[in-house]
């Protein structure tokens, strides 16, 4: 199922855009919903989106700057926008933006069955590039996980997830993980525990505290950052500082 978030500041008219369809049948799923298009952001920052429906008008952060947003950061997600206004300038934008369709609103689900159906296709035929193109290489995917490689190495103290990363080098999230996995033999997370882990037992041996360590190798949440430390090293962070 393709992933979809819908952004629109009316709580009621969000769960009723949901429940228009049945987005199932068409191939995508309602991940998630945001209130505004910083909301939508944060939420990019831990989950890729195949999909993302937005109104214009909206406060604080509004259709049209989320979406150029969107494009700055690199995110390719497909986007529908929704709009009570049939505005030239929003459609000029739009276009600019690349974005797929323009739906006026109050939503005609014919509409939008046409108009996810289209963006189904294209999305399918992108998976089918990268499975051809790894097919034909043989593993270009020695090159693609080296450089993921390369990337958490450098970025490890920020937030990193699976879906940041196939949103920044165009692959299909579960596909990249699988390959990933048969590529090193270890799932992304654990091969983020282990860059992270390796980082955080040498600060605590050159004498950092357990609490600046933790942040320093991007966990926010010292209790988790001890089990996973615990996890590696058979003991808490604390002892190993101290042994030290």
């Amino acid at each position: 199922m393709y992933q979809v978030l819908i952004t629109e500041d009316e709580d009621l008219i969000r769960r009723g855009f949901a429940a228009l369809i049945p987005w199932e049948k068409y191939g995508f799923s309602i991940a998630a919903t945001a209130e505004n298009g910083y909301r939508a952001l944060d939420m990019m920052k831990e989950q890729y989106f195949h999909l993302v429906v937005t109104d214009v008008r909206m406060p604080r952060m509004d259709g049209l700057e989320l979406i150029r947003t969107m494009r700055e950061k690199d995110i390719d997600s497909e986007v529908i926008i929704l709009s009570g206004y049939r505005n030239f300038e929003y459609a000029r934008t739009a276009i600019k933006y690349g974005v797929c369709d323009y739906l006026l609103k109050p939503i005609s689900t014919d509409e939008l069955i046409k108009a996810l159906q289209s963006i189904r296709f294209r999305l399918n035929q992108k998976t089918a590039q990268q499975q051809e193109q790894i097919s034909e290489n043989g593993e270009p995917i020695g090159e693609i996980c080296t450089q993921i490689s390369g990337y958490v190495e450098k970025h490890y103290s920020e937030e990193i997830s699976l879906s940041k990363l196939a949103n920044k080098f165009h692959y299909n999230e579960t596909y990249l993980g699988r390959l990933f996995l048969k590529r090193t033999g270890m799932t992304f997370r654990n091969y983020l525990n282990k860059v992270r882990m390796a980082e955080a037992a040498r600060l605590l041996s050159a004498g950092h505290m357990v609490s600046d360590t933790a942040q320093q190798v991007g966990y926010q949440d010292l209790n988790y950052f001890s089990r996973i430390f615990k996890a590696f090293y058979g003991v808490p962070p604390s002892q190993y500082y101290k042994r030290k």
